[in-house]
Formats: C-alpha cells, sequence, structure tokens
C-alpha cells in the first residue's frame, strides 16, 4: 500500500498570503486503506401492522399487538389470525363449489355467515352442474390489526384457473378468532 504525499504550500499560487495550507496529492495507484470485515447487521422482525384510530398504538418489535396497546381483550391473547383467515376462506369456496358441507365452517364464523355461506351454496348447487377438477390454492392475504381483537384481511385465491378476491373481517370471541363478515367475489 502507498501512502498519499502530503506537501505544504500555498493552495494557490496567485495567494500573496503568508498562511500555508496542507495540501494531499494521491500518488497514482494507492487505494484507501481497506476496512475490516463485519457482519452483516440483523435487524429484529417487524410486523407491519396498520392501527385505526381508536388505538394510536405503535407495535413494538418482537412483542404481541396486544401488550402493546392500552385496550385490553378477554381471555388469552389471540395470535395472528393470517392462517385461519386463509383455511376459513379457502374452506368457504369450497362450500359454494360444493365440495364440502356449510357445516365445516360453522365453528370459525359467526351464525349470521354461516346461514349467508349456506344459501349461496344452495343458490349455487342449483344453477351449475360441472364439478372443478383443480384444488382452491391461496395466492396472497394481507391481514391488518385494527386493535387488540379486531383484524381485517385480503385474500387472492385461485379457483378453477379463475382468480377471485375475498375480504374477512375477524373478531376474538371467548379467547378465539371468528370470522363476522365474509365477502366473497
Amino acid at each position: 500500500m502507498t501512502l498519499p504525499r502530503i506537501t505544504s504550500g500555498p493552495a494557490d499560487p496567485q495567494d500573496d498570503t503568508s498562511a500555508r495550507r496542507l495540501r494531499v496529492a494521491a500518488t497514482p495507484g494507492a487505494r484507501p486503506p481497506a476496512r475490516p470485515p463485519q457482519a452483516p447487521a440483523r435487524r429484529a422482525p417487524v410486523r407491519r401492522v396498520r392501527v385505526g384510530r381508536d388505538a394510536p398504538v405503535t407495535p413494538v418489535p418482537g412483542r404481541p399487538l396486544a401488550e402493546a396497546s392500552s385496550g385490553q381483550v378477554d381471555g388469552p391473547h389471540p395470535s395472528d389470525p393470517t392462517a385461519l383467515c386463509c383455511s376459513v376462506v379457502r374452506a368457504a369456496v369450497e362450500v359454494l363449489r360444493g365440495e364440502r358441507p356449510a357445516a365445516q365452517v360453522a365453528r370459525w364464523v359467526t351464525p349470521q355467515v354461516h346461514d349467508q355461506l349456506a344459501h349461496r351454496a344452495r343458490l349455487l348447487r342449483a344453477a351449475t352442474t360441472a364439478r372443478p377438477t383443480r384444488p382452491v390454492t391461496v395466492r396472497r392475504v394481507r391481514t391488518v390489526r385494527l386493535g387488540p381483537g379486531t383484524a381485517e384481511a385480503t385474500v387472492v385465491l385461485e379457483d378453477s384457473g379463475r382468480v377471485r378476491a375475498a375480504a374477512a373481517r375477524l373478531e376474538v370471541h371467548r379467547g378465539t378468532w371468528r370470522v363476522t363478515v365474509l365477502e366473497l367475489g
């Protein structure tokens, strides 16, 4: 490694002041000193959560949202509703396709959602006779926690080559998540 040359003299030859300034001139082929290798910085995982106006709480990385908020939820803190939402929406589409009875999703939805789903499935069964061949797959899900006991999700599904969208609202009921509103497109 070659060090830069340091010369002293006026920075500007026309400058008639007596103050001398240091000039640093790099020698050809000189490289800056190498930095010691550093381990990549590890950041704490952060959950992306949108919090509503009623609960202006910023989520703290590594802590569940229910602990970070000021509101309390009856019973144990509910877990992340994303997996349940995917399962319920996929099962609801299978109910509409006639592959599953509506009673199988009754545990995870409110009675109103169950009745609407069963009614729509009866109407679709009467209108169509063709059976789909491909299973329903979830392409994407986005979950937004509105508070410690409320969440909303959008789900993009693939249903026999057709892409469908669904929106669901989940609320905590007796310590578990339940779908209170379900919109299937």
